[in-house]
């Protein structure tokens, strides 16, 4: 964050704290002018009515000497009336007016009437009526001002203080923001607080991880697919220059062409099926009835073939009932959970697909006896061009993308895949999806 900008920052948090203090000073010294109004009157209109009525009951030099030490100590204009309206005493120049009609018809049933700045009482008797006005509060400006002074130079210290605590995280989190903009996706605030800038600092370093690893698994990506590509490109080519050379030579060779080249077509599709699923699910489905039966018998084919090596043991139970599905993405599904059993089994070790339907849904279940997964393993297992074997050996090649297109595919159709691993002991995949109603 720029000087300049911190500043501004600095300025609006003093000017809004400014006009806040002053707003409250202003209430505090201007609210007590506003006292003098009618119904703040009652306390001073019932001392004041006691007084008149006590001062009604003394002879007249007695009342003239209770008057004489009293009014130094009124804080306000009084002027007393006897009954028939002729004054009595006064403590002001020119005397206050005497009561007005409607004053006088208040008291004929109250001992007070109020108006605003002015109190009328009478005695209980009714033979003293006295009229009162409290002066109004002065405005004391020797102590108002050096007060106001002070506060506002407390509140620009504090304002100070409080927008560079608030411009620092800010600075450091625009900072990372920048360098992360940048290309830097170490880049991280790392804002140590406990508060809200604490909480979207600490949400910008989650998002900024997240977005590290989508890229980090792109470049893995680039570099998988590229390697992929490689092998069985290269043998292709050369078959290809011993067809050029020694046509009998590269019979062999050229035997294996055709699983290269299925091998790109299956790495190519699989991609483009998670990108498009990731896209738009149900709109690439191409739904119609099929036999779970046949879905796992087809499975099981297409295995066999690809790993004449392993065995496989089937149990499919009721394979008559039906799935609403587009047969061939939940074939490809099926396969690549036996493709990850064989990928990370012994060779020796047998590989079971079972079939399991019930009232509603069907779960098609590969259990393999192979190296097994670890808990943190299995949090990851489902994300794109992530493997748990990071070896580049054909036997485990692939792009991490089995797993993750096989729960696209399931969840598409409503159901899901989920795993169950231990390590040394093996995996359980677990295909769930909806029966056709």
């Amino acid at each position: 964050m720029t000087i300049a900008r911190r500043r501004r920052l600095v300025f609006r948090v003093y000017a809004f704290a400014a006009a806040l203090s002053i707003a409250i000073m202003a209430a505090v010294l201007i609210l007590p002018r506003y006292t003098r109004g009618a119904r703040y009157l009652e306390p001073h209109a019932a001392l004041l009515q006691y007084m008149v009525h006590r001062w009604s009951l003394k002879e007249p030099p007695e009342f003239a000497a209770t008057l004489g030490r009293i009014e130094p100590r009124l804080r306000g204009k009084l002027t007393l009336f006897s009954v028939d309206g002729a004054r009595l005493r006064t403590n002001v120049e020119p005397p206050l007016s005497g009561p007005t009609a409607d004053e006088r018809a208040r008291l004929q049933t109250a001992r007070w009437a109020l108006s605003t700045g002015r109190i009328v009482a009478r005695s209980d008797d009714g033979t003293l009526i006295a009229v009162y006005a409290p002066n109004r509060p002065g405005f004391p400006w020797h102590y108002v001002l050096p007060i106001c002074a002070a506060l506002l130079v407390l509140v620009g210290a504090a304002s100070i203080w409080f927008a560079r605590r608030l411009a620092r995280p800010l600075d450091e989190l625009a900072t990372a923001a920048r360098r992360f903009g940048a290309g830097d996706t170490a880049a991280r605030a790392r804002l140590a607080r406990n508060d809200e800038l604490g909480d979207v600092g600490r949400a910008f370093d989650d998002m900024a991880d997240r977005t590290e690893g989508v890229l980090q698994a792109q470049r893995q990506l680039m570099a998988d697919v590229s390697h992929e590509l490689r092998t069985p490109l290269a043998r292709i080519r050369v078959a290809l220059e011993l067809v050029v050379e020694d046509p009998n030579a590269a019979k062999d060779v050229l035997a294996d062409v055709g699983t290269d080249l299925d091998e790109i077509d299956q790495l190519i599709a699989d991609i483009m099926t998670t990108a498009r699923l990731d896209g738009a699910p149900g709109a690439i489905l191409q739904r119609r009835p099929a036999r779970i039966g046949e879905l796992a018998e087809h499975a099981a084919q297409r295995f066999t073939a690809r790993h004449p090596e392993r065995v496989l043991e089937t149990e499919i139970a009721a394979g008559d009932r039906d799935i609403d599905c587009d047969p061939l993405l939940l074939r490809r599904a099926l396969d690549n959970l036996l493709d990850n059993a064989a990928k990370y089994s012994e060779t020796g070790a047998p590989v079971r697909l079972a079939v399991m339907p019930n009232s509603t849904r069907v779960a098609f279940e590969v259990v393999d006896r192979g190296i097994g997964m670890s808990a943190e393993d299995l949090e990851r297992a489902f994300t794109p061009f992530w493997r748990a074997d990071e070896s580049r050996t054909r036997r485990t090649g692939g792009v991490g993308l089995g797993l993750a297109l096989a729960r696209r595919i399931a969840r598409a159709h409503g159901g899901d895949v989920t795993l169950h691993s231990t390590p040394g002991q093996g995996t359980r995949a677990r295909l769930d999806v909806p029966l056709a109603s």
